[in-house]
């Protein structure tokens, strides 16, 4: 082999071994890295064993309690509430976090339970008929041609429920009051409307609430709804109290109504022209730039904000006649337990991380190995043509010295 070949020969293996050298480095550098992600999604899958969720009370079988993933829907929805205990939730401010479809139905009905009570749905969410908390058989109306003695007790009821809220404002309709002179004056619609009153040779006039407490709103409430199912000509909720099957769900609905009316109230909505419309009651559900995050949909922003304190719960206590605050920890319808489908879900993913790292890092190894073969034959190549150079370089010199 020539001088200049040799040279240019161990050139090109010098330059194929840097190559393959700096080739072995990157390969190195990968395997570290995949080193780091294996401590990395270890670390999140032993983070992933200890997930915990919070459960509440929905339901019992026989004696074993049931119990629910915690989500706005669930805890304040009727069926808990069939338990004994019913939810709400509330700001910082005292506000009611309520579903879009019940703050239009609050604010159709103006401040008038009887109004609100016709709109709401049935436990299913499906609009039913309406409800009203009147007490006396809905079959039965003042303009029936044949009075019968049920007539005679619906009409005494009417007439004691009356009485009881104008005693507690202070006001007497004299001795004609006891002559049957109350009536529904009818917007169209069931729970439009107001109840009047007729003294004898006289004209009509509405029954206006002049009340100042909740005791006296929930007398005049409950009289106006007596009136409405008794003197209206229009057509009346189906779901009166009248049926003990409906007490429950209006029940349900009155407390939410009252505590909407005394504390305020507030929506997430989807729709900007809603939240410019009422900005005080509305809005957007756009949480950090996903609008599928708002709480009364996603359960995880719904937990989230309870447990950074932006929400509160309460229930309602039959004894203290309201609504009354508790917490996560301290409630004890609400549990928190091991989360086994996330723990799950989160072993599916480390084994299949594994998996795919180890596949990675057995090819990175042949690499390596097929790098490591062709550095020792090329150095073995190097070494043979240096050494033929060497020997070209002493002859050279021999020849001229």
């Amino acid at each position: 082999m020539g001088m200049a070949a040799s040279q240019a020969r161990l050139l090109s293996i010098t330059a194929r071994l840097t190559d393959n050298e700096q080739s072995g480095q990157s390969v190195s550098y990968a395997k570290e890295r995949l080193a780091n992600q294996t401590d990395q999604i270890t670390a999140e899958y032993n983070n992933a064993l200890s997930a915990t969720k919070y459960t509440v009370l929905t339901s019992f079988d026989g004696a074993s309690a049931n119990y629910s993933d915690l989500s706005y829907a669930v805890i304040t929805g009727p069926q808990v509430a069939e338990l004994g205990k019913q939810y709400i939730v509330s700001d910082t401010k005292g506000r009611v976090l309520v579903t879009e479809d019940l703050a239009d139905i609050f604010k159709q009905s103006n401040g008038d339970l009887t109004k609100f009570l016709a709109l709401c749905p049935g436990m299913n969410g499906i609009y039913t008929g309406g409800y009203s908390i009147a007490d006396i058989n809905p079959d039965l109306n003042v303009n029936d041609p044949e009075k019968t003695e049920d007539h005679t007790k619906a009409e005494e009821k009417i007439h004691d429920a009356w009485d009881k809220y104008l005693k507690s404002v202070g006001i007497e309709f004299g001795d004609d009051e006891h002559d049957f002179g109350f009536g529904w004056m009818s917007f169209g619609e069931s729970g439009s409307g107001y109840a009047t009153y007729t003294p004898a040779g006289q004209g009509t006039k509405p029954i206006n609430y002049s009340g100042t407490t909740k005791e006296q709103r929930e007398l005049y409430d409950y009289a106006v709804a007596l009136t409405e199912a008794y003197c209206s000509t229009s057509t009346t909720p189906t779901n009166t109290a009248y049926n003990a099957e409906n007490k429950q769900m209006i029940t349900y609905y009155e407390n939410i109504f009252y505590r909407m009316q005394s504390g305020d109230y507030f929506t997430y909505t989807d729709s900007a022209a809603k939240a410019a419309d009422d900005p005080s009651h509305y809005v957007l559900t756009q949480v950090d730039h996903d609008i599928n995050k708002s709480p009364l949909t996603d359960m995880s922003t719904f937990v989230d904000e309870l447990k950074q304190g932006n929400f509160k719960l309460e229930y309602y206590s039959t004894s203290e006649g309201g609504f009354v605050s508790t917490t996560l920890s301290e409630d004890e319808s609400i549990q928190e337990v091991k989360d086994e489908a996330k723990i799950a879900a989160a072993e599916r993913k480390y084994t299949q991380a594994l998996e795919d790292l180890e596949r990675k890092d057995n090819r990175f190894d042949l690499e390596l190995k097929k790098l490591d073969t062709e550095h020792n034959t090329l150095q073995t190549e190097y070494d043979s043509v240096k050494n033929v150079v060497d020997k070209n370089v002493e002859k050279t010199f021999s020849i001229f010295s």
